[in-house]
């Protein structure tokens, strides 16, 4: 016996067939994985036919022919989005002022698959309903057909025929004008925005409530005028003054601005002061504005008048009131106790007094004194202390502060040196100078030697130094360089191989461990004989083992020879060092490389 239940939530009955494990309702799994893309496997229904029921617009992602290579355009191009803009025109009927009433739309093309999305951006108070139009979709191009949209059918100035409706394409974002200037390789002259159409309602209807609340919509007044509370008062038996009545319809919306100047410079503190007078012709009032120059030191108050009529007499409120056609440049006017005189005016105000047939004079050139600026030196520094602790107490402030550090790279340049003395039990010393880039300190420590009379240890603390040309900097150091260090010099003969890889990194700042500048630098000397075989054969000469390398020693022999070293003026020994390091290994140099870059400094970018 069957029970008639509603088909309602709550009174259903359970369905038999699903409780005895049939599948007639049951949903199977329909999707698979590809190349990690999640693709529909069920059969795809005919297109054509959705589309000649009328369906075609609601047809699922997941019913729709296959993608070729979907799995490749996902991992290659998923999330690519391009935007053009358009619009459609939309039949009017029974106005008698328009025709059609054109809607301005988006159309997004989504290249991982070739679907298609339209939207409206949604107006308040449009009277229309807006949004969505299609979803993301691949959309047919013919009702019949299974052939879809794709990128070579959306053309800046050309149309998209989508369920009925005509969409001209008027210009797209910029990513999206990148990706078909580059990618795509359309021209600039395809990518070259077209003028759209602009129907009669909305232009009307943007004039009128420009009237209305009196906004400018492409100026943010965040004012609104109401003229209804003014109406609403009027049917209440309010009397409404009609005396500006003229003026507003004139010149509602016009401002005359005209720059003041004020010289207090008299009195105790006093200075020159600029204003900016804004007359408004719809009432005639007006308001003074304070014009701040950079560093003015005053409070930050822009208005110093509020809106209003202001009586040529202060002492008579009630008396005549200022109007337009009493300025002049020269003109002075009392503000309250304030002289301000007219000096100049902006291209508005003076066109506007030529059209009433009083043209202002030229602008007003002051003789302005500039003020002096006592200009702060600082003391030398006396070397007491660090000089950043000095410098602190020059800044003006009663409350001694910390300096600020201004720090560098955490690394530590590392020297071995010899100290350059006449007498012969300093001759003998060797000393490590430590540089530290993280605040341009320098320490010197000597190590201990047994029964040499010096006590070893610490020979200078960690400290900054400076010469006569100002403080010492890491461009200071190098192998080779003689340097006065706290009273004494000092000869800088090796590094450590941090250092050097620090300086070759930055040569930059570093001369002579830039390659090419070294090689350049021995080349004004030995290119001469290098183009006549003569240094090859030099070096030859010293290659008794045949390995086309010889050592430092030998390399310095040579230069010597040629008088290119460093006693004769050629570079340090850090530019030695850096032909062994970049042309040999460390202790020896490939003299056939070394020759070879003399010749032609080109072939070390190889």
């Amino acid at each position: 016996m069957s029970l008639s239940v509603p088909n309602l939530p709550g009174y259903r009955p359970n369905n038999p067939r699903r409780l005895a494990g049939a599948d007639g309702f049951a949903r199977k799994q329909i999707w698979s994985l590809s190349h990690g893309v999640a693709i529909a496997d069920e059969p795809t229904p005919n297109v054509a036919e959705l589309v000649r029921s009328g369906s075609a617009a609601s047809i699922p992602l997941a019913l729709q022919p296959k993608i070729k290579d979907a799995g490749k355009r996902y991992l290659n191009q998923g999330g690519v989005c391009l935007r053009f803009f358009g619009y459609f025109k939309e039949a009017v009927y029974e106005s008698s002022i328009e025709n059609y009433r054109v809607r301005h739309c988006e159309i997004n093309y989504f290249l991982e698959d070739d679907t298609i999305s339209i939207c409206e951006k949604k107006q308040e108070n449009s009277g229309v309903p807006q949004g969505t139009f299609a979803k993301r979709q691949r959309v047919v191009r013919e009702e019949g057909e299974e052939t879809f949209y794709d990128l070579t059918d959306l053309v800046i100035g050309g149309t998209l025929e989508i369920y009925g409706r005509t969409y001209f394409i008027t210009d797209c974002n910029n990513s999206t004008r990148k990706y078909l200037r580059e990618v795509v390789g359309r021209s600039e002259e395809e990518l070259r925005p077209v003028p759209g159409e602009e129907d009669v309602y909305t232009t009307m209807r943007a004039e009128f409530m420009s009237r209305e609340t009196g906004r400018d919509d492409t100026v943010a007044h965040n004012i609104r005028k109401n003229p209804m509370k003014v109406f609403a008062e009027a049917q209440l038996g309010k009397t409404v003054n009609n005396a500006t009545r003229e003026g507003f319809l004139e010149y509602d919306r016009k401002v005359l601005r005209l720059d003041c100047l004020w010289d207090d410079r008299d009195s105790l503190y006093g200075d020159l002061q600029r204003f900016t007078l804004q007359y408004y012709l719809a009432d005639d009032t007006m308001e003074l504005l304070t014009v701040l120059g950079p560093n003015a030191g005053r409070d930050p108050f822009k208005k110093m008048c509020k809106r209003g009529k202001l009586a040529k007499d202060r002492n008579d409120p009630l008396g005549p009131c200022w109007h337009w056609s009493d300025f002049q440049i020269g003109t002075v006017i009392d503000c309250y106790s304030k002289m301000l005189l007219i000096v100049s005016a902006d291209e508005v105000s003076y066109r506007f007094y030529e059209e009433k047939g009083m043209p202002l004079d030229p602008p007003l050139q002051l003789s302005i004194e500039e003020p002096v600026v006592a200009k702060r030196e600082l003391p030398p520094y006396n070397g007491f202390g660090s000089e950043e602790d000095s410098l602190a107490s020059c800044v003006g402030s009663l409350i001694p502060t910390v300096p600020k550090a201004k720090l560098g790279e955490n690394k530590t340049m590392r020297f071995m040196a010899k100290m350059e003395s006449t007498n012969p039990e300093d001759v003998e010393r060797v000393f490590t100078i430590s540089f530290f880039l993280v605040d341009n300190t320098v320490q010197i420590h000597e190590p201990p030697k047994r029964n040499s009379g010096i006590v070893g240890g610490s020979f200078l603390s960690r400290m900054k130094l400076r010469t006569a040309e100002g403080l010492i900097t890491q461009e200071y150091f190098y192998v080779g360089a003689e340097i006065q260090l706290a009273g004494h010099a000092f000869i800088l003969v090796d590094a450590d191989d941090g250092t050097l890889r620090h300086m070759e990194n930055n040569s930059h700042i570093f001369e002579y461990s830039n390659l090419r500048n070294v090689v350049e630098v021995y080349g004004l000397s030995l290119k001469d004989a290098a183009l006549s075989g003569e240094l090859l054969d030099e070096f030859k000469s010293m290659d008794v083992s045949g390995t086309s390398t010889c050592t430092i020693k030998s390399l310095k022999q040579l230069l010597m020879k040629y008088k290119c070293s460093y006693y004769y003026g050629g570079p340090p020994e850090q530019a030695v060092l850096t032909l062994c390091r970049k042309l040999g290994n460390k202790t020896s140099i490939n003299y056939e490389k070394f020759v070879a870059a003399i010749v032609d400094p080109n072939v070390l970018e190889g």
